[in-house]
């Protein structure tokens, strides 16, 4: 897991992609976005067709964050699907079970269990990293 989060780390094109952007990774429908107004409001007229949803923030400011890499694995910690570049929101239909999300920014790694499909509808998960010092200023 760890050397495939460290390609995921390095594996962004430098490319700037048109968002929301959506897609299947492996056999999982994705969107993900959410840097403008448009944006947001689009991801936010797709929200009820995804059963997991994972903000990405800065601790403290709130601020968001782009460039995250993001791995999701099963039960059985076999991968289900990675992501090199995505955020600040990324919406997941995953299959009902419990998976480990695990997602990297700068080098630094954020892990979470999650169980998705019980009944009460989806799941909302916000990972947060420590901001810079400017930001604490």
């Amino acid at each position: 897991m760890a050397v495939l989060l460290a390609l995921l780390c390095g594996a962004g094109t430098g490319a700037t992609q048109e968002r929301p952007l959506t897609g299947t990774a492996g056999q999982v429908p994705y969107a993900t976005g959410g840097i403008g107004q448009e944006e947001r409001e689009a991801l936010e007229a797709m929200r009820d067709q995804y059963n997991l949803r994972l903000t990405f923030a800065t601790r403290g400011s709130g601020a968001l964050l782009a460039n995250v890499a993001l791995a999701i694995t099963d039960g059985r910690r076999g991968p289900v699907m990675t992501l090199d570049d995505c955020g600040p929101h990324v919406y997941v239909k995953l299959p009902p079970g419990s998976y480990t999300i695990t997602a990297v920014v700068d080098g630094v790694e954020q892990r979470r269990r999650v169980t998705v499909g019980r009944p009460g509808g989806a799941r909302e998960l916000v990972l947060y990293w420590p901001g810079t010092d400017t930001e604490r200023a």
